[in-house]
């Protein structure tokens, strides 16, 4: 059975479209378990009307506003299937979703596929989410220590993944920590076909101009904090570059400078794999690690 965990907040003008596309999907064995963040419009009212048509759905109201990563957490708690599938509450799922990725997730943790961008309408913006990046199918876990490619809405994951590395950091986005716990184990598999119309607004969680923007310093902050998080649950392989890493991140000397660039530039077709850009400029961009903690 797939956990299908659906996190809400304030939700009620894409919320329906998105129920009926998880509803309507041509794989049937899920459970949907729904954490809604303290909304304060009528979403919880029209997931109630849902509720009561639908013996597979639950839903669960926060008290007060936790953030989206903490309530994807506590949907997880409550799952009880083998898999688990992430989904906002503004996108929309191609029918066939679950039962293509529950096909090629196999011998893989983590199974996700690529987005169309669609406006607040649906409509096709004439782009997707591998138009700017490589998608890819990897289980070396250096591809994801600077940036991630694996949505959340997009990824379907084995919840035994979780099963040592249960809580979710709070510097760290959720799909992201899942990604690189999965390319330390089982890796992760590309479907290299849009299943998910993902809707790009102003109120997007993470992407719209409701995003809030970070000082620099709380930047530096999260980065370190990223990088110590993974060294934590990395395989001894990685433990060795992410260690020279997190020493140069500790004070911007000179020779804290020079000993990044030494640790990225022998390594920079794999940390830098996601960004689509020729060799020359990603050998560019680890010279540039001089002047950047990232």
């Amino acid at each position: 059975m797939i956990s299908i965990i659906l996190s809400t907040y304030n939700g009620e003008k894409y919320i329906k479209e998105q129920l009926d596309s998880i509803i309507n999907q041509t794989y049937k064995n899920f459970e949907l378990i729904i954490v809604d963040d303290f909304s304060q419009d009528t979403t919880v009212k029209i997931l109630k009307n849902y509720l009561n048509q639908y013996k597979n759905i639950f839903l669960y109201e926060n008290e007060k506003n936790i953030g989206y990563v903490k309530n994807f957490e506590k949907g997880v708690r409550f799952s009880k299937g083998d898999y688990i599938a992430f989904s906002d509450q503004d996108d929309y799922w191609y029918p066939e979703k679950l039962e293509i990725l529950m096909n090629r997730i196999d011998e893989y943790d983590v199974a996700y596929c690529d987005s169309e961008l669609v406006n607040e309408n649906l409509e096709p913006k004439g782009k997707k989410m591998s138009t700017n990046h490589n998608l890819l199918s990897s289980s070396n876990p250096l591809n994801f220590i600077i940036k991630n490619c694996v949505s959340g809405h997009a990824m379907l994951f084995k919840k035994s993944l979780l099963e040592n590395n249960f809580e979710f950091p709070e510097l760290i986005p959720h799909d992201w920590w899942i990604t690189f716990l999965a390319s330390n184990r089982k890796g992760v598999f590309f479907v290299n076909k849009p299943l998910v119309k993902y809707r790009i607004h102003d109120n997007n969680c993470i992407g719209g101009n409701g995003h809030k923007k970070i000082k620099k310093e709380e930047k530096v902050k999260r980065h370190k904090n990223r990088i110590q998080q993974f060294l934590e649950v990395s395989r001894d392989k990685e433990k060795k570059v992410l260690k020279r890493i997190l020493k140069s991140y500790e004070t911007d000397s000179l020779i804290n400078r020079f000993n990044r660039i030494c640790v990225f530039l022998p390594n920079t077709l794999s940390i830098f794999a996601i960004p689509n850009k020729n060799i020359i400029k990603k050998y560019f961009y680890s010279c540039s690690m001089f002047f950047k903690v990232r």
